[in-house]
């Protein structure tokens, strides 16, 4: 029995550990491109606002523009992690159904 538990352990954190590579590498690719853009679109403002051509009523247009930039970028995180995070589920449940005998 002791055997079998450290197996389905051993099994249960491969399955984690595979889904999760796979998926963070997707999200570090996807997050460094976004980061990138909104730090660049943030120079952009930084340097129209100091030189002028970004005034006072343009400025608050670029500002939402950035925040929603920002809010973009995290609600996609958030969205490509609970895809994530349901995969995994989906494969530990289907591993632990398989495991007792019971087939999905």
């Amino acid at each position: 029995m002791a055997q079998d538990v450290s197996t389905i352990i051993t099994s249960i954190k491969e399955i984690a550990s595979d889904i999760l590579e796979k998926d963070i590498s997707t999200v570090r690719g996807f997050s460094e491109r976004q980061v990138e853009a909104i730090a660049k679109q943030t120079v952009i403002i930084q340097k129209g606002i100091a030189n002028g051509d970004i005034d006072e009523d343009l400025r608050e247009f670029f500002l939402d523009g950035l925040e929603a930039m920002a809010l973009n970028f995290v609600n996609t995180l958030k969205g490509i992690l609970m895809v994530t995070l349901e995969k995994l589920w989906n494969a530990l449940v289907n591993f632990l159904y398989k495991a007792v005998g019971v087939v999905i």
